[in-house]
């Protein structure tokens, strides 16, 4: 049995590792806690990144955003799943591309009329509009048009509107919001035919429901 003298020395070194011991749990707590932020934090991050490209077919190539957005409508409106290699071949079967493939590159793109014909071909009805309003817009929601940005045409998808937000899908970037006002100046206004739009209807003639590509409030949120 050890003397009374000893129990002090005992003491002592249980009272030390009790500290070292608390502080272990104090630096593992920070660690865990500091590593937990830093997840949570990484996950919102990858949550917007997603919700920004959430049912967005992204044009692989410079010229082929008519492809890419036709894909995103055939994918997520009617369910149809196709890629846009596959569209991109299919648009370049027609025969003026086949004898002259730089035509694609002169004419900037695709046009409306090689998506109607090449949607036709899968069974659908493709269904050019003229002298549109945001509001007609708005009614045949989801609805490719032309813009113009940053000195090119451009197709991208109109969504819905929100307020003074219009939602589009564009193929070159995602999920994004514009200011009405903006949209207005960027959808390009032709001569004779005034605001246009394409739609893929059923092979009835009837307007598909927007399905996947229905606005939601969360999606309003990229403004650029």
């Amino acid at each position: 049995m050890p003397s009374e003298h000893q129990w002090p020395n005992i003491n002592v070194r249980c009272l030390i590792a009790a500290n070292a011991l608390a502080s272990l749990c104090f630096i593992a707590s920070f660690i865990l806690g500091s590593n937990l932020a830093q997840a949570s934090q990484s996950r919102v991050v990858t949550s917007l990144l997603e919700l920004r490209q959430q049912n967005v077919a992204a044009q692989e190539w410079d010229l082929s955003c008519g492809a890419a957005a036709l894909t995103t409508v055939l994918n997520h409106q009617h369910d149809d799943p196709v890629s846009e290699r596959e569209v991109a071949i299919g648009l370049m079967g027609r025969q003026e591309y086949v004898d002259n493939p730089l035509l694609v590159q002169a004419r900037e793109g695709f046009s409306l009329l090689d998506l109607k014909r090449f949607v036709e071909s899968r069974g659908y009805q493709g269904i050019g509009l003229g002298q549109l309003e945001l509001d007609g817009l708005v009614q045949r929601a989801p609805v490719i048009v032309p813009i113009k940005t940053k000195g090119y045409n451009h197709f991208v998808i109109f969504r819905g509107v929100a307020g003074n937000r219009v939602l589009l899908a564009d193929p070159a970037w995602g999920n994004r919001t514009m200011r009405r006002s903006r949209f207005l100046d960027a959808w390009i206004d032709y001569p004779k035919l005034g605001h246009i739009g394409f739609i893929v209807a059923l092979a009835s003639g009837e307007q598909a429901e927007p399905y996947r590509l229905a606005p939601r409030e969360s999606e309003f949120l990229f403004l650029r």
